[in-house]
Formats: structure tokens, C-alpha cells, sequence
């Protein structure tokens, strides 16, 4: 392509303006001579740059761009900008912008700049599949902080029946509003969030039913109502337990337990003791093992052991020993129901819990809450002091604990300072006496050994064409067994694929598969001999903070795991085509000017 001296415009453009000016000076009219010189110059200056249209030079990063993604700030795009000595080319991916250039893929951003080195990238982030298309390319994050809404929630995948669901979060709005949770066709519980505050909740429902529910948390306020999130929760049927209860003399608080363990179908076995030499022993939904002696045959055929410090201390050193071997080594579970710190070195195995008086009445009425319930509750004038080695069971105000358990080998032991809840059952509070204990026992009781099982590794929130990543577990597999084989099944859809595993390379007993589900619902994933797992895929508009949260992530490890070094900005310069319209009128004006004068 021909190109023509940079100086030739503006020498033809100086001739022109020249000859002009000496016909307009040689006119024998003198009359606004000054205005049609000027008039002359401008019409032969602007003709010449219509034919020989002038340009300038910007500053340009070819090695660099900035990438917009969904939530960017134009603020801060507008500082970069600034801050750049040349600017990169911008693009739009995910997002609406306007005067850039939009991609629907980001592989195609090396194709369209082949000299790409620097990505500042802006918004929420990319996905990790998406962060692939910029390997090798150094990635600047500028990343954008959520405004409003969920910014974190969480919830149990299972629950026994009879224990509570409880979604906790953290939620921020700039109008007042409320929360809800719909669960069983109704509203169950809610939350109420002031203006332009963040709000830490707890929405709780206690199922009453064994199955797979999805609940609806929204948040209503005067204008209109949104789902923010589907809660996917399987309820399984209660474990059945076998209790064995050891009081020292006999009362209302056992006998009540008794019975209400045996409603619920667990084994049940009750010793107490009558006089100094005599005790009574009861047996429910199990056959009649000798009790009179704790020995380690008696204790592999229960799983908790409820007691108090009295029956306790009456035992011998060595029914001690034996009950503490049962914790330490074969998980066993020990909760002690005390009216007062035990005073005797002997039990502290079992009590050792640090405590502090708060009353001097022998007992107070306080108010009490435990995992999805809250109620009226008489405790002893003592309260357990929470530690990091105590996990608190039942709470009271000031973060004060009437119960706690904590560790001891593989089992745990606890303490409660709650010694009668047989009044709640007179006073027909039946719901309230059996969420207590099954929180109480869901926390102490011996952990099952699982020795296959599946997880769902990540996300937390599972949607449509996006991976969900599945383990599986078998410590019985031999070394060198072959892989097992695996389906994932749509229970609404009755189609099922098979999931290739690949084995982890440093747990040989963990096997890894990903999965694309292309619809919302629940899924199950089984191999032989396993119990399957069930998941739930969320529709692509629920827990959107979740998605961010993921892309941030994502984006976060990504620039983590980047050499250190930093690519050198490459300027370099290309040329703007200044408007002709500017000319266009100048040369209008200028020569009708001349045109309309010389009518004059």
C-alpha cells in the first residue's frame, strides 16, 4: 500500500490557503478583508485534510488487557484505566459493558491479541474450567465484594428424625426485610433484618417424617418476595441406640428416660440402686444381661452409658478403669447428670469439666436452646465454663453451658447441669423432652466405622452443567483390586450413566469421579455392595453467592499458584484517523462564507 510523506498534506494544504489568501487580498473590495483571509485560509487548509485525512498516534499494550466479568466496577475500571501509560484493549466476558469488545469464549482473547501477556481481570471472577483458557498468562485480579444478599449459609446434607434442621448464614440488605423458611407447605421460621445491616441467622425445623425434603429460604420485604435457595436435606430413621442408664438411688429423671428411650425403640438397660447392697435391674427392647458388675463383656453391648456422679463414685476402682478403657478405646460415650461439680478425684475422668457457680439457690429457671430448639429450663446453680476442648450441647444466656461434651480417646465424655427434665413431659411438652435427648445422645453416642460410603466433594450447591466431584471410599479393597464401578441415577428422570473413577493418588482406598448433571433434582450414585448416596442439583438462580464465592475461589487459587515474576508492559503505537466531519464543516462554513460575501 502506497503511503505518502507525513509533510505533503500540510505543504498542499499551505499552497492552497496561500493562493486563496492572494485572491481574496487582490480584490479591489476592501471591505472585511481581515474576515475573508481567514475565511480563505480555513477553506483551503480544511479542503487539502478531506483529501489527505491526518491521524495521531495512541499508546497501545498489546501485551495487556483488562477483562470485565459479571459484578465489575466502573469506578475501578476508570482508575486502571488511569493508572495505565498505554491502554490495553478492553473486553467483556459474562457481562454487559458498552464500547468493548464482547467474547464468548476466552480462548478466542489469544487469537484476537496473539501478544497477550497481562490480564487485569475485574468482577467476580471466572470458573476454574474457564480460568484453563489463561494458562500462561499472568492474571491480575481486581475482584469485587458482594453488596447485598446471602453471603454465606450452610446447613446439614443429613439428619436423624426427631433432630432439628437448622440453616445458619450470614444475610445483608439495604432495605428492611425478612427471612423465611418454608418447609412442609408452610412457613416455619423466620428472621427480621434492619436497614442496610448485616445479620447473622438460625432458621430451624424439625421434621417429622424419614424421606428427602427440599426447603425454601426467602426473603420478603414490602415490595416482594424472592427465593434465595432451595435446602436439599435427607432425614434417616433414628439409630437404634443401646443405653445403658446407672443411677445411684432411684427417681423420676431415670424412670422418665427409661421409658421414653424404650417409645423410641432403643435398647435400654437400668440399674439402680436400692439400698447398700441391693440394686434393681430393668431391661427394654433387649434381652437381660447381668448389670450387677461393670465389666468390658457388659459394655461392648451398649453404645452410651448415662449416669451421675454419685453412681459413680460407688463403683469400684476398677469398674472406673474398666467404664474408662470403654471410652478411650472402643468409643464408647459417658454423660454424667450432676446437680454439682464432682468434689471425689476418683470420677474426674468423667467430670472434670471447669465450672462456676452463678446462683445460690440449689436451683434457678433460666432460659435454654439446643440445636433447633429454645425453651423455660430448671438447671442447677452451676454452669459449665466453654473451652476449646469443650463442644457446648445446651446454651443459656451469656454463652453460659448447662451441657457439654468433649473428647477422651475415641469416645467422649459429658456433663450436664440440667438434673430433671421429666417436668417438660407432665406439662405435655413431648417435642421439646425428645429434641433434648437426641441432641444429648446424637452427640456422645459411639461413632459408627463406615467402611464404604460416598461424599460430595464440591460444590456445596451443585447446579446444572456445571462438575460435581464424588468420592468413594473402601477400606476393605485389596491392594491392586480393580476400580469399582459406579451410576449416577436422576430419580425424577429414571436415567442412569455409569461415573468413571480414577483412584486418588495418595488415599488408595479414595476413588474420584465428576459428574455434568443437565437437570435440577436429586441424583443417586451407587456402586455394589454400598448404600447409595443421594445429592440434589439447585437450579442455576439459587444461592448466587455461592457461584460467586466459587469464582472468587477459583480466581484466588489461580493467581496463587503464578510465577512470581511480573510480564513487562510492551507499548507500542498505532494511528487514529482524526473525524473529517470537523473539516467537512469547517470548509462549509468557511466557503459559503466566501460564496455569500462576494454577493454582497
Amino acid at each position: 500500500m502506497y503511503t505518502y510523506p507525513a509533510y505533503l498534506p500540510w505543504l498542499l494544504a499551505t499552497i492552497v490557503a496561500l493562493v486563496l489568501v492572494w485572491l481574496a487580498w487582490r480584490r479591489p473590495n476592501r471591505q472585511r478583508l481581515a474576515l475573508r483571509i481567514l475565511a480563505s485560509a480555513v477553506a483551503g487548509i480544511s479542503l487539502t485534510l478531506l483529501v489527505f485525512p491526518p491521524t495521531t498516534q495512541q499508546a497501545i499494550n498489546p501485551s495487556a488487557a483488562i477483562l470485565l466479568t459479571e459484578g465489575y466496577n466502573q469506578d475501578t475500571l476508570e482508575a486502571l484505566l488511569q493508572q495505565q501509560e498505554a491502554k490495553p484493549i478492553v473486553y467483556t466476558f459474562g457481562a454487559e459493558a458498552d464500547n468493548v469488545s464482547t467474547l464468548t469464549s476466552l480462548y478466542t482473547l489469544r487469537q484476537q491479541q496473539p501478544g497477550l501477556q497481562k490480564v487485569h481481570l475485574l468482577g467476580y471472577g471466572l470458573e476454574e474450567q474457564q480460568l484453563k483458557a489463561l494458562e500462561g498468562v499472568q492474571l491480575v485480579p481486581h475482584l469485587s465484594e458482594t453488596t447485598a444478599g446471602i453471603r454465606a449459609v450452610q446447613w446439614p446434607q443429613e439428619v436423624k428424625l426427631g433432630e432439628a434442621v437448622t440453616i445458619a448464614g450470614e444475610f445483608k440488605y439495604k432495605t428492611h426485610s425478612k427471612l423465611y423458611l418454608h418447609a412442609a407447605g408452610q412457613l416455619r421460621d423466620s428472621a427480621e433484618i434492619g436497614t442496610n445491616s448485616t445479620y447473622t441467622f438460625n432458621l430451624n425445623y424439625t421434621p417429622k417424617q424419614a424421606g428427602r425434603y427440599v426447603y425454601t429460604l426467602l426473603a420478603k420485604t414490602e415490595a416482594q418476595t424472592d427465593t434465595l435457595g432451595r435446602v436439599p436435606v435427607q432425614v434417616n430413621e433414628q439409630q437404634q441406640l443401646s443405653i445403658l442408664l446407672v443411677a445411684s438411688a432411684p427417681s423420676f429423671e431415670f424412670k422418665f428416660l427409661k421409658n421414653h428411650l424404650g417409645e423410641q425403640q432403643h435398647k435400654v438397660a437400668y440399674r439402680t440402686t436400692v439400698s447398700k447392697s441391693i440394686s434393681q435391674s430393668e431391661w427394654v427392647n433387649m434381652t437381660k444381661v447381668d448389670l450387677s458388675r461393670i465389666n468390658p463383656k457388659l459394655l461392648q453391648n451398649f453404645d452410651v452409658v448415662i449416669t451421675e456422679p454419685q453412681a459413680l463414685q460407688s463403683m469400684s476402682a476398677g469398674e472406673r478403669a474398666t467404664l474408662q478403657r470403654a471410652v478411650t478405646e472402643d468409643g464408647l460415650g459417658v454423660l454424667t447428670i450432676a446437680t454439682a461439680p464432682a468434689a471425689s478425684k476418683s470420677t474426674s475422668f468423667f467430670t472434670s469439666f471447669q465450672s462456676k457457680r452463678l446462683s445460690q439457690q440449689d436451683t434457678r429457671s433460666t432460659r435454654a436452646g439446643w440445636e433447633g430448639s429454645e425453651t423455660n429450663i430448671n438447671a442447677a446453680p452451676y454452669t459449665l465454663v466453654k473451652t476449646t476442648a469443650v463442644t457446648g450441647l445446651v446454651t443459656e444466656q451469656s454463652s453460659n453451658l448447662l451441657a457439654g461434651a468433649k473428647r477422651a480417646g475415641w469416645g467422649k465424655v459429658a456433663m450436664s447441669f440440667v438434673p430433671q427434665t421429666f417436668p417438660w413431659q407432665l406439662e405435655g411438652k413431648d417435642q421439646v423432652y425428645a429434641s433434648y435427648w437426641s441432641t444429648l445422645l446424637s452427640a456422645i453416642t459411639k461413632e459408627q466405622v463406615k467402611e464404604k460410603f460416598w461424599q460430595l466433594e464440591q460444590p456445596q450447591v451443585p447446579q446444572p452443567d456445571k462438575p460435581v466431584i464424588l468420592s468413594f471410599t473402601d477400606y476393605t479393597l485389596a491392594a491392586g483390586a480393580t476400580t469399582p464401578a459406579a451410576t449416577v441415577t436422576s430419580l425424577a428422570y429414571s436415567a442412569s450413566i455409569n461415573l468413571p473413577l480414577a483412584q486418588h493418588i495418595h488415599q488408595l482406598s479414595t476413588y474420584n469421579g465428576t459428574f455434568w448433571p443437565r437437570r435440577s433434582g436429586w441424583y443417586k450414585v451407587e456402586t455394589p455392595n454400598a448404600a447409595p448416596y443421594f445429592f440434589f442439583v439447585q437450579e442455576p438462580s439459587d444461592w448466587e453467592h455461592e457461584s460467586i464465592a466459587a469464582r472468587r475461589a477459583a480466581t484466588e487459587a489461580f493467581v496463587a499458584q503464578q510465577s512470581a515474576s511480573s510480564a513487562a508492559d510492551a507499548i507500542a503505537y498505532k494511528e487514529e484517523p482524526v473525524s473529517l466531519i470537523w473539516f467537512f464543516v469547517a470548509f462549509v462554513l468557511s466557503s459559503g462564507f466566501l460564496w455569500l460575501e462576494e454577493k454582497l
